[in-house]
């Protein structure tokens, strides 16, 4: 029980911080003239690596604090869990940076689409992954990105949402629909967390 409530201390600052990282990489697309295809990939993986390395202060703040080990076997366990996902994803971009670089014909929305759903899908599986050794609640995150990367590419498929970026439409611009899902589903997690984290009674 002492160990659930930790994960729980611990993951809701996390999540926070994470969606706040999104949100404001999604306003600085929006806002400044970040409206190429490879532009945006740079803004995100920029993004994302800056999101861990956040994470990862503050976990080392958090263990510092409780006067315990930053490496401890659970956490390297949660970090293996997550490395090969991440990876993965990030790799997989570079693909289409290889692709636009060179200047070949290639549809924008059919790039920016690809890359999103493999980012979404990878980092889905990340987390799930990394909720088997911490909580439930991680799981379920997971299973929201790995749920929303395949709707993505369906939405497109269909015609539904053809993603363009400096679109003022903000369900079809890419930075808004990248804010959205990584910064807000985490900040509906820190949410959820922070709501139900269990206090001590008042004496």
């Amino acid at each position: 029980m002492e160990r659930a409530a930790l994960y729980r201390r611990t993951l809701a600052p996390l999540m926070l911080a994470t969606g706040l990282i999104g949100i404001v990489a999604s306003g600085i697309g929006l806002l400044t003239p970040i409206q190429t295809p490879l532009t945006f990939l740079a803004l995100w993986l920029i993004t994302a690596t800056l999101a861990m390395g956040v994470s990862l202060i503050i976990v080392r703040r958090q263990a510092v604090m409780a006067r315990e080990p930053f490496s401890t076997p659970a956490s390297r366990r949660v970090i293996g869990a997550l490395y090969a996902p991440l990876c993965a994803g990030a790799l997989l971009a570079l693909p289409a940076v290889v692709l636009l670089g060179t200047g070949r014909p290639a549809p924008a929305e059919s790039v920016l689409t690809g890359v999103m759903c493999v980012w979404m899908g990878f980092y889905g599986c990340g987390l799930n992954a990394a909720g088997q050794y911490s909580s439930r609640g991680v799981r379920l995150l997971g299973w929201g990105f790995i749920g929303t990367g395949p709707l993505l590419a369906t939405l497109y498929v269909g015609g539904f949402l053809i993603p363009e970026l400096g679109s003022r439409v903000l369900w079809t611009n890419p930075h808004a629909i990248m804010g959205t899902t990584f910064g807000g589903f985490h900040l509906v997690a820190a949410g959820y967390l922070y709501l139900t984290e269990s206090r001590p009674p008042s004496p």
